[in-house]
């Protein structure tokens, strides 16, 4: 995910986000974080984990209070919006945290972030099908992503489920 060149002031928009997170603006981008806004259901720094950019926002506004919760929102417009390529079972569910939409659509980097400031506990935390940032990572094709999730120098494995086929 990355910005585009078209900043349309007071649009509530993703695009926009991602214009300001690449633009460095952290006046605008404090203010969106502590109105509470939201994208397609997602709050600002959810979207900051997935973008290429994002990790200096992650990095300044992040918190384990504001890193740890899951949200309500399913990933069914966001996913459409952003064309990305996700199974049903997993667009339907809920609880997504910011760590476990990092892990499926954000660099390495988010993830590293993301896992510094909520701890081990970030790693455990479930959607309500039961995946866990563990899970996805184990998913994703980015050994980067799965060597910041491994113990003792072994893979972490996840309970047997469909995710793995079919992202």
């Amino acid at each position: 995910m990355s910005g585009n060149d078209d900043y349309v002031e007071g649009e509530n928009s993703i695009e926009n986000f991602a214009f300001l997170i690449d633009n460095h603006e952290e006046e605008k981008i404090k203010k969106i974080i502590d109105r509470n806004d939201v994208f397609k259901g997602f709050p600002p720094l959810f979207i900051a984990g997935m973008h290429t950019n994002g990790t200096w926002v992650l990095t300044k506004f992040g918190t384990k209070a504001n890193l740890s919760k899951g949200c309500d929102s399913k990933l069914t417009d966001l996913a459409e919006h952003l064309g990305l390529d996700v199974d049903a079972d997993i667009l339907n569910d809920i609880g997504f945290t910011p760590l476990m939409l990092a892990v499926m659509f954000g660099p390495p980097k988010s993830v590293e972030i993301i896992l510094s400031k909520v701890g081990k506990e970030g790693m455990n935390e479930e959607t309500k099908g039961h995946y866990t940032a563990k899970v996805f990572a184990n998913c994703r094709d980015d050994d980067s992503i799965r060597k910041l999730f491994q113990a003792g120098g072994k893979r972490a494995q996840c309970a047997p489920c469909q995710a793995c086929s079919v992202m």
